[in-house]
Parts: structure tokens; C-alpha cells; sequence
């Protein structure tokens, strides 16, 4: 009887091990998963300070203009006594350097800077977030202003630029499964 049960074991670790190898490949740029003929992000997440909720129609709409899908929690405030949001922002590996450059000006008009990038492998391809609190301090990589001006300029391809963003947080040297 516990025959059967071990194999069924094997088996499940196994392809849960193929699948996780699998993953462990980091292309600097990754095929998408979504429709992209109109924008490269997937998924947005927002968190931003209380003051901007009275702004929540404009930011909504600023997204929607954007073709970006729009769910009831895309954007979230903190609390009115609830400080600032983190000052980081992610950008999925297969996010295009236009729509990157457009995050990172969304960020800086609605979370007021940017002094963190959050390691790309641990998020979607295709997935930005700005004022995450998902990730750990070790998982945050300080930036300089310098650093971010070059993340913004408008002659990066996208592939130039996720070399780059990979180049600012050490993501290459970083082991696999650190996380």
C-alpha cells in the first residue's frame, strides 16, 4: 500500500523539481504570457500615501488610458495616519524600456521617488509595482538618483535596459535560490 503513496511522492517531486529548474533559467528578457498589442504590463500594483486617494479616478483612469487592466485592488492607499509607502518600484523582465521609463515616471509623480528596485526574477514577467511592501529588505537594492536618470533614458532598448536594471540591483550575482 505505501508503495503507490511513494511513487505518487517521487513523481510529484519531481516534476515539481523539472518546473522549479525550469524557472531557475533567468533570460534577461522573457516571453510574455498576455496580450501585448497594446501594452507590456501584465499586472500593476499600487500602493500609494492616503493624500493621492482623493486623486483615485484620475490614477484610474491615467491607467486605463494606458490600456492597463484596471481590478478593484490595483491601486491601494495607506492609511491617513499611515506614513509613505516604500520607495521601490518593480519592473517584470518583459516590461518594454517605454513602458519602464513610464512606470518610473509614474512613481515619481505619485510616490514622489524612487531609491529601491526590487530583484526582477522574484516577480512576473510581465508585472510592475510601485510602493511594494511584499518584498524583504535583502530582496531591495538601493539606487542612486545618477542610477535611476540612467534607468530613464529614452535611447535604452528594452533589452539594454533590463541589463542594466539587472546590472544596478547584482542580480547576476546572486545564487539561483537565494530566496
Amino acid at each position: 500500500m505505501k508503495k503507490p503513496h511513494n511513487m505518487l511522492l517521487v513523481l510529484g517531486l519531481t516534476v515539481f523539481w523539472l518546473v522549479g529548474a525550469g524557472l531557475s533559467v533567468n533570460p534577461v528578457v522573457a516571453k510574455s504570457s498576455c496580450d501585448l498589442t497594446k501594452t507590456t504590463i501584465c499586472t500593476i500594483e499600487l500602493w500609494l500615501a492616503y493624500a493621492h486617494k482623493k486623486k483615485n479616478k484620475e490614477i484610474r483612469q491615467i491607467l486605463k488610458d494606458k490600456q492597463i487592466k484596471v481590478l478593484r485592488r490595483t491601486i491601494q492607499y495607506l492609511r491617513p495616519k499611515g506614513g509613505h509607502p516604500p520607495i521601490n518600484i518593480v519592473i517584470g523582465r518583459a516590461v518594454s524600456a517605454e513602458d519602464a521609463r513610464w512606470v518610473i515616471d509614474f512613481a515619481l509623480e505619485y510616490n514622489d521617488t524612487i531609491k529601491l528596485l526590487i530583484i526582477q526574477r522574484l516577480n512576473p514577467p510581465n508585472y510592475v509595482a510601485v510602493g511594494t511592501s511584499a518584498w524583504d529588505a535583502e530582496k531591495e537594492i538601493a539606487i542612486t538618483p545618477e542610477q535611476l536618470q540612467s534607468l530613464r533614458d529614452p535611447n535604452l532598448t528594452t533589452e539594454q535596459f533590463h541589463l542594466l536594471y539587472v546590472k544596478l540591483t547584482g542580480e547576476a550575482n546572486i545564487p539561483d535560490k537565494f530566496y
